[in-house]
């Protein structure tokens, strides 16, 4: 039996043994902030973006000249996870603090619970005016997550298109545009009420239709795109390269990942994969110019120099590293769960700074409660972000994400959802996942020496990583004992939306 396989055996022993808790809570400062409180706060997240391709965190700093600039002035994180790679669950646990496994929404279409406390009704109760404007159907209000915010716009411009487009959506520009003209109208209404805006950009998701000006930033022509039929055919180029099957990308969202292709997985692009990593490169360089817009539009305003501005993600997105070829949601490498995040203070106090400890952003609801002096909610189980600019060390704890694909009947019989699927743990530069439903798959990584994830060290017999995993399989497990989530449920109005607009289209009669 190999190190791997005495490890899964063992897992559900730990789990009956281990019963005291070491997740952290919501964890303030010991020290009372000195600067005074922010009138505003800004909240952005980015769908789908790579902190790796961004310049603040690796990635080239023309491309994202905006955020290289912000940059300078805002605290960097520069390990920064997400506790899911998924946009309704990674944003909900963005909005309340609280991991999938406690809030309930295990992925895109569930609903989020109404006992969950958001940061828009945290927000709202502090007198603020809430703002929100949506990029994407993964977020519309009929989820719920519409909880607390006075003002909840989910125009979506372009609509589901068998193909091209899998759901409905708008483009960075028009999210820019709305949220200042909500900003005009709040100033406007209540000027002394002070604001909290959460916009939420969507455009690096595929499909990929950058517009000509960003395609020939990257060095692409004008009119280059790349629909969801164009990207299926790229996804089983890698398939077929690194274990001679072409499943698509529907068979492994439905069925998972199989052995053979997380193995054989080189870390090597396949016919189609460079042009799609510059296609996705220009729709970055087009989101980056509308978030220059916004926050020129927040300062011209006089809203952004008395706020405190978050800019992270919700996940990322695998090209060729391993795989999980262009998706987000079946595995957990980094590049679906490392996303950037920044915070500016007002006045851009203590801009230029960087903090390479692991975070989360399940970190940001503490963070904000303690910027403004406010009671973090109870369920919230990150941490207050601002003792390490006051010099404070941030305790050594677990980072914990959760997988929230395939959908199939690994889902069935299950108290909850995603409990066969892949799980992850981070302690400082140690990495483990557990893959139940691959017959309890273990990899353990050095994100210090392997920040690409490719020596699964597990398979090298070290004892040392032997202990390590356990170690850490062991923080999975009290995890898993300190969370039950909230009841939720499937919500299908996104189906019935499609096979309306479908039969709108031509596409489908009444016996589809």
């Amino acid at each position: 039996m190999g190190p791997g396989k005495a490890l899964a055996g063992s897992f559900w022993v730990l789990f009956a043994v281990i019963s005291c808790s070491l997740w952290w809570g919501c964890q303030p400062s010991d020290s009372a902030p000195n600067e005074s409180k922010p009138r505003h706060v800004i909240l952005v997240s980015l769908d789908t973006t790579r902190a790796d391709r961004l310049g603040p965190w690796g990635g080239d700093p023309e491309l994202t000249p905006n955020l290289s600039r912000l940059a300078g002035e805002s605290l960097v994180f520069e390990q920064a996870s997400s506790p899911a790679p998924t946009t309704l669950a990674a944003n909900t646990s963005l909005l309340t603090g609280v991991p999938p496994l406690a809030h309930g929404v295990a992925r895109n279409g569930f609903m989020v619970h109404p006992e969950n406390v958001t940061l828009a009704e945290l927000l709202g109760a502090h007198g603020l005016q809430t703002l929100a404007v949506i990029g994407s159907f993964a977020l519309e209000s009929i989820f719920g997550l519409d909880q607390g915010f006075a003002r909840y716009d989910e125009e979506f411009g372009l609509e589901y298109l068998p193909g091209l487009y899998d759901q409905n959506q708008r483009r960075a520009s028009d999210v820019t545009s709305r949220a200042l003209e909500l900003v005009d109208a709040s100033l406007e209404s209540d000027p002394d009420k002070g604001l909290f805006l959460f916009t939420h950009f969507f455009d690096p998701h595929t499909p990929y239709d950058p517009p000509d000006y960003a395609l020939r930033e990257v060095g692409l022509k004008d009119g280059d795109r790349a629909d969801l039929r164009q990207v299926a055919a790229v996804v089983m180029n890698h398939q077929d390269a690194a274990a001679g099957v072409r499943l698509g990308p529907r068979w492994v969202f439905s069925n998972g990942l199989r052995p053979e292709l997380l193995d054989g997985a080189t870390g090597d692009p396949a016919a189609g994969g460079r042009r799609l990593a510059r296609l996705y490169d220009a729709e970055l360089r087009f989101l980056d110019d509308e978030l220059g817009r916004l926050l020129e539009g927040l300062s011209a305003r006089g809203v952004l120099e008395d706020a405190v501005l978050i800019v992270t993600g919700d996940h990322g997105e695998t090209f060729w590293e391993h795989g999980d070829f262009w998706n987000h949601g079946l595995a957990l490498y980094q590049t679906t769960i490392h996303v950037p995040m920044l915070i500016r203070l007002p006045g851009g106090e203590n801009g230029g700074s960087r903090f390479p400890e692991p975070v989360s952003t399940l970190d940001v609801v503490p963070t904000i409660s303690a910027l403004l002096g406010l009671a973090c909610p109870d369920a919230a189980v990150g941490m207050d972000l601002s003792r390490v600019w006051r010099g404070e060390e941030l305790p050594l704890r677990a980072i914990i994400s959760e997988a929230t694909q395939p959908i199939g009947d690994i889902e069935r019989g299950q108290d909850w959802p995603n409990a066969l699927k892949a799980k992850a743990v981070r302690r400082g530069p140690w990495k483990y996942i557990l893959t139940p439903y691959l017959g309890g798959r273990e990899e353990l990584y050095n994100l210090e020496e392997d920040p690409g994830e490719r020596t699964n060290l597990l398979l090298t017999g070290e004892v040392d990583a032997l202990e390590r995993a356990t170690e850490l399989r062991g923080e999975l497990l009290r995890w898993s004992q300190a969370h039950s989530p909230l009841p939720s449920s499937f919500n299908d109005s996104q189906s019935d939306a499609i096979l309306e607009r479908l039969g709108a289209l031509g596409y489908v009669g009444e016996d589809d």
